[in-house]
């Protein structure tokens, strides 16, 4: 069985623009194409793909329906692993319709033909290592520290050679108003900490 939502024909969308997409600095608006969608008041979206409460909540959408595979365990999986979140604070919920979420090479929205990790792997990689980015910087300003002597993990920003440190939530609105990179660095494989054990979805 695949379940398809057609969008409007047209070119796909560049890696920068799906990174901007859903950011409302301040607003809590989750932005995908032409759709507008109220986050909780206190959320604040750092692209359409991950969304942070002052309550150092984070909620991490995903595209694909669940048939049997894991793909609403993995692939946020793989996402919160380039962010840093703490997964015990994670809440995963579904895409609404809008181009942000097409598929990445055929553009459409879709589940099927067992490709929904292969496929969106590096995209939530990209994601999730842009709002890492985001929250590094916004740290970074807030204390006063170079950004590459800061490391996020586990929902906070620390800067270990003082030990001070900044929680997701208290950052998420400053990080949003923070231009995304466009390609933020990737963790290397070993510090990849949540991909390939088993996790509770």
């Amino acid at each position: 069985m695949i379940e398809m939502i057609e969008t409007a024909a047209g070119q796909g969308i560049s890696r920068r623009a799906v990174l901007r997409a859903g950011v409302a600095a301040g607003a809590g608006l989750l932005i995908g194409g032409t759709l507008a969608r109220a986050a909780g008041a206190t959320e604040v979206a750092l692209n359409a793909w991950v969304r942070i409460s002052a309550d150092d909540q984070v909620t991490l959408i995903t595209s694909q329906s669940e048939m049997g595979q894991g793909i609403t365990t993995t692939l946020p999986a793989i996402l919160a692993d380039e962010l840093g979140a703490d997964w015990r604070r994670v809440t995963v919920e579904a895409a609404p319709f809008a181009p942000a979420y097409r598929h990445p090479v055929y553009h459409w929205m879709f589940t099927g033909n067992s490709e929904s990790i292969s496929a969106l792997h590096d995209l939530m990689r990209t994601m999730g290592a842009g709002a890492r980015h985001m929250l590094i910087a916004a740290a970074a300003q807030r204390l006063g520290a170079a950004p590459e002597a800061l490391i996020a993990e586990d929902g906070v920003v620390r800067h270990p050679a003082s030990g001070r440190s900044a929680s997701f939530g208290a950052l998420a609105a400053d990080a949003a108003k923070i231009s995304p990179p466009a390609a933020p660095p990737l963790k290397p494989e070993s510090e990849r900490r949540l991909v390939g054990r088993a996790l509770s979805g």
